[in-house]
């Protein structure tokens, strides 16, 4: 090793040490409190009793605002889907055959009783449950305008011979077009919040 190379090592300890005995033996200074005007700006609303409202509850409250604000137009919108599905079953039924048709009521019947148990449950939705019925219309467009998908269920469920096979993909195609249609007339909001608007009550959750 250089005595060049010795010395700059040197010099860099002696530094070090000294700044580590500053650090150790120098009080530190208290961080000064934020200015008051900023504190009450950053504080968080408090209800009528005096209790703090958390983030959550802000946000409910908002959900529950933008739900009211467009609900005539979430309801047209759920109206027009919901003719769209009552049109495709109506001709799909006449392709069954009448031990088809059968299940394929049944089917109808559990799930317009799934819906009823729904909007008829008063449990205040979680967090999590308000980000599924959110996202649950998006993701359920994905089923609305394909066809393969639902014609290879329909196909398993009620076993579809070929020529009923062609004759549902046929009404399938339609639906989709129908539905572009109406996506692309509908405003993002009405559709993401077209499950939300029938459970406005379990949207506001327990009263604080």
């Amino acid at each position: 090793m250089t005595t060049r190379v010795l010395v700059a090592l040197l010099t860099v300890a002696v530094f070090l040490a000294g700044f580590a005995a500053r650090v150790l033996t120098e009080p530190r200074q208290p961080v000064p409190p934020a200015p008051a005007a900023l504190a009450k700006e950053l504080e968080r609303p408090t209800t009528a009793g005096g209790k703090r409202r958390t983030v959550a509850q802000l946000d409910r409250d908002k959900l529950v605002a933008e739900i009211q604000k467009l609900r005539p137009q979430i309801e047209a919108y759920s109206a027009q889907v919901s003719e769209i599905e009552a049109e495709f079953d109506r001709e799909a039924v006449k392709v069954l055959t009448p031990r088809q048709r059968e299940k394929f009521e049944a089917n109808r019947r559990k799930s317009a009783e799934r819906d009823a148990k729904k909007v008829a449950d008063r449990t205040p939705l979680s967090e999590n449950d308000l980000e599924n019925a959110q996202e649950r219309p998006l993701t359920s467009i994905y089923w609305m305008i394909t066809v393969t998908p639902r014609l290879a269920l329909m196909t398993k469920e009620y076993a579809l011979d070929e020529p009923q096979q062609a004759a549902v993909r046929a009404l399938l195609v339609l639906r989709r077009s129908k539905y572009i249609a109406l996506f692309d007339a509908t405003p993002h909001p009405n559709i993401r919040l077209s499950s939300l608007a029938p459970l406005i009550e379990r949207v506001m959750g327990p009263a604080k």
